[in-house]
C-alpha cells in the first residue's frame, strides 16, 4: 500500500470519529499501567499463542474484569515495555524516547534517596502534547521518574532519607511540570525497606499533609526509623485511594464539560510493598469487593498475596469502566463516556516471581515466556496491552505487530490531529494504522529496549528488535564508562528468531554472528548514536545542521574537529559556517570526565547574541576518495572582525563559487580549534539531551579530530579510549554549511 493511500486512509478513519452524529473528534483517553504484570497474570491471555508457532498460554491468574474487557478491545501478543524496569519504562512513555536515552543508564529504576528529574523541563512529554492540544490531564497513582522536593530554600532536598524536605513548600518538579494539569499519588515504589521518599501523599505540587511534628518514623531493617510518614499512611489504603480520586476526577471532568480528558493512572499495585506484616499490602476489599484471599489461577488452584494485587487492579479497572458505562458525555449528548474514550490497559515491565528459581527461566508468570522483571529476556519486557475505543478498534482481535510504549506519544498525537515537531517524541513510531488495520503486512520499524540486573549480561544491556528478529548486545553501549563494557561499541550476545525460539535458548552466541544479526546491530548503532529512530520529517532545506541539539559544550582541543558524511542528493553548497554560542552558554561538565545526573545536556540559550567570536577558526572542505585519502575543496576563516552572518545559531560566510557536491560521493568538514580559545562546540555524544538533526541531503558517517594531518583521523577524545563504533553516526556541532536553495 503506497504512502499516499495510508495517509487518505487515515483521514478517512479519523473523519469517521467526528462525523459520527456529532461524535467530538477528540476522544477522552485513559491509560492504566499495572506495575510489575506479565502476560500470566490476566486470564485476557489464556489460551492465546504468543508467537503464531508458539504453544498457546496453558494458565493464568483470574482476571474476570480484564477477561471481559478482552472480548471487546484488540489484544496485543507482541506488545512490550520499553525497559525491563519501572522507572525507565515511564520515562520512555512520557517522553517518546528509549528508555536508555535518560540520564539513568547503568540500571532501570531510579536507586535510593534523592534523585534528579530524568525528564528535563525542556522535554517535550505526552501529556503536554495533549494538554496543548485541548486535553486536561490528570496523573494519579505512581510517578516515578524522579521529583525535586524543596529543602526550605528553593533548592532540591538532597539528604539521603529527604529529612530537609520543607513539606510547606511547593514542588519544584514533578508532574505538574511536565504537562499535567493534576496529580495525586506518591513519588515512587514506597516499599519500606528499599525507597525513602516521603510516605505523604501528593496533590498536584503540594504534599496534602504538611506538620512535620505530626509525621511518624516509619522503616524496616537499615531504614528503621527512618522514613517520614504522614500519620494515617498505610501502603494497604493506596489502591482504593487512587480509584476514589478516578472517580472524583472524571465527576469534575463531566462538570467542567467542555474539553476532553486524559487521566494516565498508575497504581502501585502489584509492586512488592515490603512492610511488617509481609511482601505485599493486600487491602481486604477495593470498591466493594474482597480482595484479600480471594485470587484464584484459571484451574482453580489458590494464589497468594501477590495475585490478590493483581486482583485488586482488575477490580479498579472493571470499576472504572463502570463508571464510564454509567457517566453521560457531556461532549456528546444522549450518549455515555465509555462510547467515546480510547482505553488502554498495559503494564510497566514483565512480573515480579516470587520464585527466585525462575529469574533466567521460562514462567507462569510471564506466559510462559523467560526471564521475568530486571531480565532483557521476552519474559522481562513483553507484557498485556489491550485497546479499546467504541466503534474503532475493538473486538474481540489480535493483533501481532511489535510495539512498545514508546510508541503510545506519536500514536495518541495521530489520533488527536497533532503535527509532531522534530523536538518531539524522536524514538515513538505512530502504530495508529496497524491499531486500525489500515496497513499491510507486519511493523517491521525497529524497536530498543533496555535493562538487565544480574546475570548473564551486564546492567545496561539492549536489545533490539525487528519483526520476529531480536539482538541482545551486553553492557557498554548505552552506559559506555560501564565496568567490563564494550566502552561504546557493540558486543554481540546472542541472536533469535523469535519464531522459531519463542522460549529464547541460549544466552550467548556459540558461532560468528550471521548476516541478519551483524544488520540489526548496525542499526542499533545507528538509531542508538544519531539519537533518534522514527521519521522525523526533515526537508532538504538549505541548512546542513538543522538544529543544533543539547549536547555538552567543550572547547579542550588543539587542532580540527568535524565529521565525514555522504551525500543522499546531488546539491551545490554556498556557504561554510559554524556553530556559534551564546555568551552565557557554558559546558555544564569537563569534557572528558564521565557525566552524572547532577551534569546532564540541556539546551543551548536563545535570544539575541552578544558577542561575537573570540578567535580565529578556519572552516574546511573535503572530498574523500575511495581510500578515504582527502582533497581539500573550499575554505573560509570566520574571525571577530569578519564573523559571517548569524543565522540562528551558526555564523557563514560565502564561498566564491558554488561546490557541487555528488549522490554517493564522501567529504569531510572540518573546523579549527584550540583549547580554551573561548569558542565551543558541542560534544559528538549525547548523555540524555537532544541530537542535532541533519538535512536529508546527507548521511553522517562518523565524528573526527584532525591533529596535523588531514588523512590521520582519530574519535574526538571523551573520558576514555573508546570503541570505533562510538564515533559512528555522530558529529559534534562546530563546523557546518549551506546548501544553494532548491
Amino acid at each position: 500500500m503506497n504512502r499516499l493511500i495510508i495517509i487518505l486512509a487515515v483521514i478517512q478513519f479519523l473523519t469517521l470519529t467526528a462525523t459520527a452524529a456529532n461524535r467530538p473528534a477528540k476522544p477522552n483517553i485513559i491509560l492504566m499501567m499495572a506495575d510489575d504484570m506479565g502476560l500470566g497474570d490476566t486470564s485476557a491471555y489464556l489460551g492465546t499463542r504468543l508467537m503464531e508457532n508458539a504453544p498457546p498460554v496453558a494458565k493464568t491468574l483470574r482476571t474476570p474484569n480484564l477477561d471481559a474487557f478482552s472480548n471487546q478491545a484488540m489484544i496485543f501478543t507482541d506488545a512490550h515495555a520499553p525497559a525491563s524496569m519501572c522507572s525507565s519504562t515511564r520515562y520512555a512513555l512520557l517522553t517518546g524516547r528509549f528508555s536508555h536515552r535518560a540520564y539513568l543508564k547503568n540500571q532501570g529504576w531510579l536507586p535510593h534517596g534523592p534523585n534528579r528529574p530524568m525528564i528535563q523541563k525542556a522535554m517535550a512529554t505526552l501529556p503536554k502534547m495533549l494538554q496543548n492540544n485541548g486535553y486536561h490531564t490528570m496523573i494519579i497513582g505512581k510517578y516515578h521518574v524522579g521529583i525535586d522536593f524543596d529543602n526550605g530554600t528553593g533548592n532540591p532536598a538532597e539528604d539521603f532519607y529527604y529529612h530537609d524536605v520543607d513539606f510547606t513548600k511547593p514542588l519544584l518538579d514533578g508532574p505538574t511540570h511536565h504537562g499535567f494539569d493534576e496529580y495525586y499519588g506518591v513519588s515512587g515504589n514506597t516499599e519500606d525497606p528499599l525507597d525513602n521518599e516521603p510516605r505523604i501523599l501528593i496533590r498536584n505540587d503540594r504534599f496534602v499533609f504538611i506538620d512535620r511534628s505530626k509525621m511518624k518514623m516509619i522503616g524496616m531493617g537499615k531504614r528503621k526509623d527512618k522514613l517520614i510518614a504522614a500519620p494515617d499512611w498505610t501502603l494497604k489504603q493506596l489502591g482504593s485511594l487512587y480509584l476514589k480520586e478516578a472517580h472524583a476526577f472524571i465527576d469534575r471532568r463531566v462538570e467542567e464539560g467542555t474539553s476532553p480528558f486524559f487521566l494516565y493512572y498508575a497504581p502501585n499495585a502489584n509492586h512488592n510493598q515490603r512492610n511488617l506484616n509481609g511482601v505485599f499490602a493486600v487491602p481486604d476489599s477495593i470498591a466493594g469487593v474482597k480482595i484479600k484471599g480471594q485470587s484464584k489461577y484459571t484451574d482453580g488452584s489458590p494464589a497468594g498475596p501477590r495475585e490478590d494485587m493483581v486482583l485488586e487492579n482488575d477490580v479498579a479497572f472493571g470499576d472504572l469502566l463502570k463508571k464510564l458505562k454509567q457517566t453521560e458525555d457531556p461532549r456528546w449528548p444522549d450518549h455515555k463516556l465509555i462510547e467515546n474514550t480510547l482505553i488502554i490497559f498495559t503494564s510497566d515491565n514483565g512480573p515480579n516471581t516470587k520464585n527466585r528459581s525462575t529469574n533466567e527461566t521460562t514462567n507462569q508468570e510471564s506466559g510462559g515466556l523467560r526471564g521475568k522483571k530486571a531480565k532483557i529476556w521476552e519474559g522481562g519486557i513483553r507484557v498485556p496491552f489491550m485497546v479499546y475505543w467504541e466503534g474503532y478498534i475493538q473486538g474481540p482481535k489480535i493483533n501481532r505487530n511489535v510495539l512498545s510504549h514508546t510508541d503510545l506519544y506519536a500514536t495518541l498525537a495521530n489520533i488527536v490531529r497533532h503535527q509532531l515537531q522534530p523536538h518531539e517524541a524522536q524514538d515513538s513510531h505512530n502504530a495508529l494504522n496497524y491499531w486500525a488495520g489500515l496497513d499491510e503486512g507486519s511493523d517491521l520499524r525497529p524497536r530498543i529496549f533496555f535493562c538487565n540486573l544480574g546475570a548473564p549480561y551486564l546492567n545496561d544491556a539492549l536489545a533490539i528488535r525487528q519483526g520476529s528478529k531480536k539482538l541482545v548486545v551486553d553492557g557498554g553501549l548505552a552506559f559506555p564508562s560501564i565496568k567490563n563494557g564494550s566502552r561504546g561499541g557493540l558486543k554481540h550476545a546472542i541472536f533469535y528468531d523469535l519464531d522459531q525460539n519463542i522460549f529464547e535458548e541460549g544466552d550467548f552466541q556459540k558461532k560468528p554472528p550471521s548476516d541478519e544479526a551483524i544488520a540489526l546491530g548496525n542499526k542499533l548503532i545507528q538509531l542508538h548514536n544519531q539519537g533518534y529512530a522514527r521519521d522525523m520529517n526533515l526537508q532538504p532545506g538549505s541548512q546542513l545542521i538543522q538544529a543544533d541539539g543539547w549536547h555538552n559544550l567543550r572547547n579542550d582541543i588543539n587542532g580540527a574537529i568535524g565529521f565525514e558524511f555522504r551525500m543522499n542528493a546531488t546539491r551545490s553548497i554556498t556557504h561554510l559556517g559554524m556553530w556559534d554560542d551564546h555568551e552565557k552558554d557554558k559546558g555544564v561538565r569537563s569534557a572528558r570526565n564521565v557525566p552524572t545526573e547532577h551534569d546532564r545536556d540541556h539546551p543551548s540559550l536563545g535570544g539575541g547574541k552578544k558577542n561575537t567570536l573570540a578567535a580565529e577558526h578556519s572552516v574546511m572542505l573535503y572530498e574523500l576518495d575511495d581510500l578515504g585519502d582527502a582533497k581539500g575543496l573550499v575554505r573560509v576563516a570566520l574571525k571577530g572582525s569578519n564573523p559571517g552572518e548569524l543565522e540562528n545559531e551558526f555564523r557563514y560566510l560565502p564561498i566564491e563559487t558554488t561546490v557541487t557536491l555528488n549522490k554517493d560521493h564522501s567529504y569531510l568538514l572540518l573546523m579549527s580549534t584550540t583549547a580554551d580559545d573561548g569558542d565551543t562546540f558541542h560534544d559528538p555524544a549525547s548523555y540524555d539531551g537532544l541530537s542535532p538533526l541533519v538535512t536529508p541531503s546527507v548521511k553522517i558517517i562518523r565524528s573526527v579530530m584532525v591533529r596535523d594531518d588531514v588523512n590521520q583521523r582519530d574519535a574526538i577524545p571523551a573520558f576514555s579510549d573508546l570503541s570505533d563504533e562510538y564515533s559512528q553516526f555522530r558529529l559534534p556541532v562546530g563546523p557546518t554549511l549551506k546548501f544553494k536553495a532548491n
